[in-house]
């Protein structure tokens, strides 16, 4: 096993089947909903690979550094993407000024690395993500694979919701930064952009967004019971680039109050269910990479699938 799949394997639930996993959301999650508890949603189509966002990723990727990124150096570098979009003139729309958040959303939905996680605010998308079929070179990929699904509970964290945080989407600096770090690398925050895009509007999309990790602000124990160790800051940094508080997904628990914390959960989708899972999803909700991605970007991923990109 992967230091991925170590760090979430005392937290997740392994589902397998479609029936399993509408069980567990209707039993864990519905009472929540009446009490106002809100979550986000991320799949993976691959269990192992950590929750990192696409400029924490590609910066561990890239460093030579033997430690994983810190905010500084996370920072560092979105100063300098940020000064470039600046240089190249892609900060101003045809509206005006772009702010710093619709500057981010721009480059993630284009494919530039940001601090911004993708998730989705409905559960069976987020699902359907974590089994959706992938191609290689005209080749099936990930089918024999476990998915991973991520549920963080973003109540109280939806800035679009939150009358002090809802001017971080209009605000030409980085908005984040007058927080106090108890806040902000002790629990994460979601955004919900406007549906400027098809995609975003079919994907139900929002973002997530955090401090990396750090030990002064929170401890990551390396199972549920007491005394089970914890985790080294650069191991964390390594599973998640954001300050997630991992929980048991036990329907019989009691939860965990908005009082005390923003608990997230994760669902370990086996390879076998994968492909059960995501026809039930599309018999019943429709979804599809036509539904899911109905935009020419989205066609030009998923459109034709049996032809190589590259030579042999």
């Amino acid at each position: 096993m992967s230091l991925v799949d170590d760090f979430f394997a005392p937290w997740e639930k392994v589902i397998e089947s479609f029936d399993e996993m509408n069980e567990v959301l209707m039993s864990l999650f519905d009472k929540w909903v009446t009490q106002g508890r809100q979550f986000a949603w991320r799949g993976v189509v691959d269990a192992s690979r950590p929750l990192h966002s696409s400029l924490y990723r590609r910066l561990l990727w890239t460093s030579k550094s033997r430690e994983a990124p810190n905010e500084e150096t996370l920072c560092q570098k979105e100063r300098e993407i940020l000064t470039l979009v600046h240089r190249w003139g892609l900060h101003n729309s045809e509206h005006g000024r772009l702010s710093i958040l619709a500057q981010l959303a721009t480059l993630q939905h284009f494919g530039a690395p940001t601090r911004l996680i993708d998730v989705t605010l409905n559960a069976y998308i987020g699902l359907w993500f974590a089994v959706e079929e992938k191609f290689h070179e005209g080749l099936p990929a990930y089918s024999d694979t476990d998915g991973r699904l991520f549920a963080v509970d973003i109540t109280n964290r939806l800035i679009n919701e939150d009358d002090e945080r809802r001017c971080w989407e209009d605000s030409l600096e980085k908005p984040w930064k007058n927080l106090p770090d108890t806040e902000w690398f002790k629990q994460a925050w979601a955004w919900r952009p406007p549906a400027l895009e098809a995609r975003i509007a079919a994907q139900n999309g929002a973002f997530l967004l955090g401090g990396v990790p750090q030990t002064p602000f929170r401890r990551w124990p390396k199972e549920p019971r007491a005394g089970g160790g914890w985790w080294a800051i650069d191991e964390v940094r390594r599973c998640t680039s954001i300050p997630l508080r991992m929980h048991k997904a036990e329907p019989k628990a009691g939860g965990v109050s908005t009082k005390s914390g923003q608990p997230a959960y994760t669902f370990r989708i086996t390879a076998k269910a994968k492909r059960d899972i995501r026809e039930r999803l599309t018999n019943v909700f429709g979804y599809s990479h036509s539904t899911i991605y109905p935009d020419y970007p989205g066609f030009a991923d998923y459109g034709t699938p049996d032809l190589r990109k590259s030579p042999p």
